[in-house]
């Protein structure tokens, strides 16, 4: 499992229980992003980070970062 949680107040808007986890920031503005990941997750860590910037960069351009979690695709 793979997810990507808005970053507010130094803190992760939901609260996930997943181990591994980087933070990623939008490339527009300031709002960071963690985004965790399972142990089988791991190894494919560069494709996700991809589509973790990819995810970022459509929530800046349609809402500005509204939601708290965005989907990877």
């Amino acid at each position: 499992m793979v997810s990507l949680t808005k970053i507010l107040d130094s803190k992760a808007a939901t609260n996930d229980t997943l181990l591994n986890a980087q933070v990623v920031r939008c490339p527009h503005c300031e709002q960071t992003y963690r985004l965790e990941y399972g142990e089988g997750e791991g190894r494919h860590l560069s494709a996700w980070l991809k589509k973790a910037d990819t995810a970022i960069r459509k929530s800046h351009k349609r809402d500005n970062h509204k939601m708290e979690k965005l989907k990877l695709r």
